[in-house]
């Protein structure tokens, strides 16, 4: 297990007892709620036409089975509005599958649950990235709802460190790109990534299932690149087209599907990679399960997000930690009809 003590400290923090709180909702009938991630990639034009397009390459799977293959994904959840804030709830999953097996191992971390109003919300921004970038950051926090999804990034992204820190030879697969230079996600954390996985021999591969990129002339996203075409293949040279700040995108980008009727995703690898890119494609087709998306980072998906349940759960520890109150429904008060 990664240690995040200081993560948690910074994280977990205790608001005044006696806040009205009002749950979000729940539906039961939905075992998982949908969470979606921030993107904090911008609509970015490609300086490609459609005429321009290249001849796909063919992948020829190949299940890594000698290989490590771990896989990093993490959610989060507003539980609820209080005055001025919320609470929220982050829990991150790392899948590990070992060499010579096919069967995983789970490290869960959290849930972790963080109070954030308006005048915590500097305080928690700011401590949270020191105490587990340890440096200071200078920029002002977003809105409270932006500031629990920033936590939750800062922790995979330690996390990811962490994994390429103290893994050696593995294939490391990331839920994502591998864009940074944001105010919420600086260069200097993705470079250290980087730089520690392929100082170890790990190979590193960032899958996404959308992306801010386009063509220019159709706007049709760069995922159309394979429309109608069956893999498993892949498109590359997408990276020299890119105008507007290339300097952010710090691996080289492709369009791939990963089996013969799967969806396409965005895959982005480093330059450098101890395996080529082919093998890094053959491999993570090899693992690909069900709409050609990789069964590692399907398993830390399903194991971090939080379910109905357990939703209903962190709401009432929520209420029990903080000494809330339920808020009265205010809609039937006004519209009693």
């Amino acid at each position: 297990m990664i240690e995040i003590d200081q993560f948690v400290k910074a994280v977990c923090n205790k608001i005044p007892q006696g806040l009205t709180f009002q749950p979000s909702d729940t539906n039961l009938i939905e075992y998982f709620q949908e969470t979606k991630k921030a993107d904090e990639e911008e609509e970015t034009q490609l300086e490609l036409k459609e005429t321009e397009k290249q001849e796909p390459t063919p992948i020829n799977p190949k299940y890594p089975i000698d290989s490590e293959v771990i896989a990093i994904d993490t959610t989060n959840f507003t539980l609820g509005n209080i005055p001025d804030g919320l609470v929220g709830a982050v829990r991150a999953s790392i899948i590990t599958k070992p060499p010579g097996k096919t069967n995983h191992r789970l490290e869960k971390y959290g849930p972790y649950m963080a109070a954030i109003t308006n005048q915590n919300k500097e305080t928690i921004f700011k401590n949270t990235f020191r105490s587990i970038f340890g440096k200071e950051n200078e920029s002002t926090p977003p809105d409270c709802y932006k500031t629990l999804d920033r936590i939750r990034s800062w922790l995979e992204r330690y996390l990811q460190k962490g994994t390429a820190k103290n893994r050696k030879n593995s294939l490391i697969l990331l839920d994502g790109s591998l864009i940074a230079g944001f105010v919420g996600d600086p260069t200097f954390i993705l470079r250290g990534i980087l730089s520690d996985a392929a100082a170890n021999g790990n190979t590193i591969a960032a899958i996404s299932k959308s992306t801010g990129l386009t063509l220019k002339g159709t706007m049709h996203n760069i995922l159309s690149l394979l429309d109608g075409i069956q893999g498993p293949c892949y498109i590359s040279d997408i990276k020299k087209h890119i105008t507007q700040n290339p300097s952010r995108y710090l691996g080289e980008v492709y369009v791939a599907k990963l089996t013969t009727l799967g969806e396409p995703f965005r895959v982005d690898i480093p330059k450098d990679s101890p395996l080529t890119h082919d093998e890094v494609f053959a491999q993570i087709a090899g693992l690909a399960g069900d709409y050609g998306y990789p069964e590692e980072l399907k398993l830390a998906h399903m194991t971090c997000v939080l379910s109905s349940i357990e939703i209903l759960e962190l709401q009432a520890a929520a209420i029990a930690l903080h000494g809330l109150s339920m808020k009265e429904e205010l809609r039937p008060k006004i519209f009693p009809l």
